[in-house]
């Protein structure tokens, strides 16, 4: 039987259609929507949900008694702090289910961008948090007096790459500068933490996800193509929908294992 899931972020919600089959590292979701209701019937009853943003008041009225969200405690990454968030948790533990063996890293580049390691015993090996795209591009903004506001903070519309370049990652115009800028700076911030991940031979695998993932994934395979080899041995992978995959797989109502 399908099941909604839904992830309350930071910005914006997002919402899937799917069954545990859906789960594996190339089984997409049967829907996917973000937005206030998706455009499926939903059954809260059976909906699986979480939440590290503010639920908007309006939409529990309108969708009816919700169950309780799934929350840190219940994800069973072991070692995991309950204070990490949920997002971060399902993420890194549906990344290791998939993984080909050995640690991962995950890197989720939403309104924050996250990283998260997993060891090759499946335990939570800590992480780092740094502003997402958007936020570090209305930071731009806001804190001077003439660079442009390149994403709305209402609509959250995502940037494009930059094309105006006179040398090789170096933009003509102020746009596309801090474009290239901030996705410059977020990559290196990634490559780095692969290669010290990979030269300690704490990860093998690497999986992007979240809504900046493709904008960022040619960025962070070009600097770890460019560095050292143990980075370079480290498979790099995208999967959009990581955590509502983890939300489907999760056992609603149960504690995780925690050893």
């Amino acid at each position: 039987m399908a099941v909604t899931v839904l992830l309350v972020g930071n910005s914006r919600l997002h919402w899937g259609l799917g069954t545990p089959q859906n789960t594996g590292p190339d089984g997409p979701l049967l829907q996917r929507w973000d937005g206030n209701c998706p455009p499926w019937p939903v059954q809260p009853a059976t909906m699986r949900w979480a939440a590290v943003g503010l639920i908007p008041p309006t939409l529990e009225t309108r969708l009816g008694p919700w169950p309780p969200p799934v929350e840190t405690r219940q994800v069973p990454l072991a070692h995991c702090p309950p204070h990490v968030g949920v997002d971060r948790a399902l993420g890194a533990w549906q990344a290791f289910g998939c993984s080909g063996g050995g640690g991962v890293l995950v890197v989720d580049a939403g309104t924050a961008l996250t990283m998260t390691a997993v060891t090759a015993n499946g335990s939570f090996a800590g992480g780092r948090i740094l502003p997402g795209v958007a936020l570090q591009l209305e930071g731009l903004h806001r804190g001077t007096a003439s660079l442009p506001c390149v994403v709305s903070p209402w609509t959250r519309a995502r940037p494009t790459l930059p094309r105006n370049q006179a040398q090789p990652g170096l933009a003509t115009d102020t746009v596309s500068a801090m474009v290239d800028g901030v996705i410059h700076g977020l990559s290196a911030a990634v490559a780095n933490t692969m290669t010290a991940l990979a030269a300690a031979a704490v990860i093998r695998e690497c999986w992007l996800t979240g809504g900046d993932a493709p904008l960022l994934q040619a960025s962070i395979g070009t600097q770890v193509a460019a560095g050292q080899r143990a980075a370079r041995e480290v498979t790099l992978r995208c999967d959009p929908d990581l955590v509502l995959k983890g939300l489907l797989r999760v056992q609603a109502g149960a504690e995780g294992d925690r050893a």
